[in-house]
């Protein structure tokens, strides 16, 4: 037995406990929360591929061609109540710029959608909330053609994150549920909510709707659990 005396334990080290925190999601974490393809890129490319295909096949004559079938579709719809023909005006575009405003909405809006509920609810919603707005603007039309576009399912998307992050709250940490009313719903206000009643508007509104609708159902994704069960802000939040 040596003479060296005895030693004592190091105290807790409070940097390790911070790093065992899950750190906060980057914008690719948000956009894109699974890896390899997650349901976000699908949708992109699901939309990229039908007016590629599209484009190549009718080239010169693609808005003729367009208004020729969506009104042949139009007519099916009403006289022999083939509502499948709604199924591919969600993925078909006016144009090139048409095409690229949508795809700008729906990456934020789906990856919004995915991050908080998870790829099969943000496919989901898009279908359901586009199929919705596609029932919905037929109905409102009293002549062909159909409307195409991603912009009623995108609107779906937008309404199903408004009332998730309402309707679950008290899921999210102080943190997060300052970031919510102070910033995210304030900036969806701002910069979607005018574009409700321009082109299309019931398609715009009826999608909105479905996606209300679908947020107030849907379960939150493990993650948010995760994430939200650090609160570095809750002494100061009286909660």
């Amino acid at each position: 037995m040596d003479g060296a005396p005895p030693t004592t334990p190091d105290p807790p080290d409070s940097s390790a406990a911070e790093a065992e925190a899950p750190a906060a999601p980057g914008l690719r974490e948000i956009l894109f929360p699974k890896r390899g393809l997650s349901a976000t890129e699908v949708l992109i490319l699901a939309n990229v591929a039908v007016f590629a295909a599209l484009a190549t096949a009718w080239r010169a004559e693609y808005v003729p061609e367009l208004r020729y079938w969506t009104t042949s579709w139009w007519h099916a719809v009403r006289e022999n109540g083939a509502y499948g023909w709604l199924v591919p005006t969600i993925f078909m575009h006016a144009g090139f710029g048409h095409l690229a405003a949508n795809l700008t909405a729906l990456l934020a809006a789906s990856g919004a959608v995915e991050f908080l509920a998870g790829s099969r609810w943000a496919l989901a919603t898009y279908f359901i909330s586009g199929l919705g707005a596609a029932i919905i603007s037929y109905a409102g039309h009293g002549a062909p053609p159909l409307s195409v576009g991603a912009s009623g399912a995108i609107f779906g998307l937008l309404g199903c994150t408004v009332s998730f992050l309402v309707r679950r709250r008290s899921s999210f940490n102080y943190a997060q549920r300052w970031k919510v009313g102070r910033v995210y719903l304030p900036l969806f206000i701002l910069l979607y909510l005018p574009v409700l009643g321009r082109a299309d508007v019931h398609a715009h509104v009826g999608g909105f709707a479905c996606g209300l609708l679908l947020g107030l159902v849907i379960p939150p994704h493990p993650r948010i659990a995760r994430l939200a069960a650090f609160d570095p802000m809750r002494d100061d939040s009286g909660e």
